[in-house]
C-alpha cells in the first residue's frame, strides 16, 4: 500500500489580504526583532494599537489565511510571508505561524 499523496497547498494571493499585509508590514517588518520579544509580542502590540475596524478586518483575513496555509511547509510559509506579504517575519515553524494567525483571528 502506498501513502496517499500530500494535498497541494492552496495558492495564496497576498493581494486578497490587504489588512494583514498592512499589519505585517507595520509590526512584523524587517526590524521587528529589535522592537518585540517574539512574533506573538508583535501581534499583541498590533491588537493593542489597532482600532476596532482594523482589528476586525485583520481577524476576518487571518481566519481565511489560516485555513489557506494548512499543511504548507514552513519554507513555503516563509517565502509567502516575506516576498508575498512584505514581512520581515520568517516563522521558525508552521506552528508558530498558526499561533500568530490564530491570535490575529481572535481565536
Amino acid at each position: 500500500m502506498t501513502a496517499a499523496p500530500k494535498k497541494a497547498p492552496e495558492v495564496v494571493d497576498p493581494r486578497k489580504y490587504p489588512a494583514i499585509r498592512e499589519a505585517f508590514r507595520g509590526y512584523l517588518h524587517e526590524d521587528w526583532t529589535n522592537e518585540y520579544a517574539d512574533s506573538e509580542d508583535a501581534v499583541r502590540a498590533f491588537r493593542r494599537d489597532a482600532g476596532e475596524d482594523e482589528t476586525k478586518a485583520v481577524a476576518v483575513e487571518a481566519k481565511k489565511l489560516r485555513a489557506a496555509v494548512v499543511g504548507m511547509e514552513v519554507r513555503d510559509l516563509r517565502k509567502l510571508l516575506g516576498a508575498g506579504f512584505g514581512s520581515g517575519w520568517r516563522p521558525s515553524t508552521a506552528a508558530e505561524a498558526d499561533r500568530v494567525l490564530k491570535f490575529l483571528a481572535g481565536e
